[in-house]
């Protein structure tokens, strides 16, 4: 591993406080894995009030994340030869144990989710960008505060066959862990890796049901020690990992879109499922095994999660809500999985006729689980 890379993994781990709670064996040789998975659901304040059920709806800009169809589907609404979506927005987590490991996270000065995306539609193609980061406001290490970053950008180009029945999208999926200062955002180091991903939404007749799959392959860093010497490679006393890890994920989902609800006519509703299946890892721990020197085995074996989400329009053209509900599975030894609440709301707010007539909304979504809490509020376009 390159003097940056290293000092990336060293600095990231010191800068958390060092706790015993973690009792697992000692690590005691650089063989071992960081894994970079992320339980709860990080996405769009649409896709998490769903439940993060989205793999069938596969809507907008925001579905690139789930499924890189979702590009170029286009809604019944949708009939210029050219259309376009974007996304932008930030989030503050408030965690009491972010990654479900059973014990405090370190005391960070902050902790933000943010994402950034643009996406064009030119008859049956669509081609877009989607930039999602993690970000950690590191306090503690001597000379001032850090910023850590986990950036994942996904690019995906789609297209619609048999009358816009089928959809199909493939794309690139790229990852960056790096630590920056602050303000100037010079990086001190990074990890960085690329995989792929392919979906496709069916939707028959153009009807009100979708089926959606898609699946993206594992990213590692591809990153090696040099320790030709027999010893473990060392850096301020800590041992540090082999390299940084993505696993792979499959997922299939439907949903079921109508403009009158069978239970009250003439108001829109939706109701969306996902199975969402993720690969273990191979000797692997989380960030704090390798600051605690101890190994707690993260990813030891496949998992599966459960996604449901309804969206019903309250008051039409006016007001939508939001209820959804989705399963972590446990992916540490010993400790349970948990079971999160999302909802919200989208409430029309104006009309702008720059670059075309567009209806603005305001979004509020809330996604409440044992030990984690996460506030999310955007605004965007209002689709009818």
């Amino acid at each position: 591993m390159n003097p940056k890379a290293a000092w990336l993994l060293v600095t990231l781990l010191f800068c958390a406080e060092a706790r015993g709670e973690i009792n697992g064996p000692p690590i005691t040789n650089n063989n071992y894995n960081l894994d970079l998975r992320q339980g709860p659901v990080l996405g769009s304040a649409r896709q998490v009030a769903l439940g993060g059920a989205y793999i069938g709806v596969a809507e907008g800009m925001t579905s690139l994340a789930s499924n890189p169809a979702g590009v170029a589907f286009r809604l019944e609404r949708s009939t210029t030869k050219f259309d376009w979506d974007w996304t932008a927005g930030t989030s503050n987590l408030k965690s009491n144990d972010f990654d479900n490991n059973g014990q405090s996270p370190p005391d960070y000065k902050s902790h933000r989710i943010r994402s950034l995306g643009l996406m064009a539609q030119y008859g049956p193609w669509g081609v877009g960008i989607l930039n999602s980061g993690e970000v950690l406001s590191l306090q503690g290490r001597p000379g001032g505060d850090d910023e850590y970053v986990l950036s994942v950008t996904s690019v995906a180009l789609g297209r619609q066959f048999l009358d816009r029945e089928l959809t199909i999208g493939v794309g690139l999926r790229a990852t960056m862990t790096k630590l920056r200062t602050q303000p100037f955002d010079t990086s001190l180091g990074k990890l960085s890796g690329t995989g792929w991903n392919v979906g496709a939404v069916w939707n028959p007749d153009r009807g009100p049901f979708r089926l959606g799959a898609a699946y993206t392959s594992s990213i590692s860093s591809h990153q090696s020690l040099d320790n030709t010497g027999g010893s473990p490679v060392i850096v301020n006393g800590l041992i540090i990992p082999q390299q940084a890890i993505l696993p792979a994920t499959l997922g299939v989902g439907m949903s079921y879109a109508v403009d009158s609800a069978p239970f009250w006519p003439a108001h829109k509703w939706l109701v969306a499922a996902d199975l969402l299946f993720t690969a273990k890892s191979t000797n692997a721990v989380g960030v704090e095994s390798v600051l605690a020197q101890r190994i707690q085995p993260v990813g030891t074996q496949d998992t599966v999660s459960v996604r449901i989400g309804s969206e019903l329009e309250l008051m039409p053209g006016r007001l939508r809500l939001r209820l959804g509900t989705y399963y972590e599975p446990s992916n540490y030894q010993d400790v349970a999985p948990r079971t999160h609440l999302t909802g919200g709301f989208e409430v029309r707010m104006f009309h702008t006729s720059l670059f075309g007539e567009y209806d603005w909304g305001l979004t509020g979504t809330v996604d409440s689980a044992r030990d984690y809490f996460n506030v999310l509020v955007a605004l965007g376009f209002w689709y009818f």
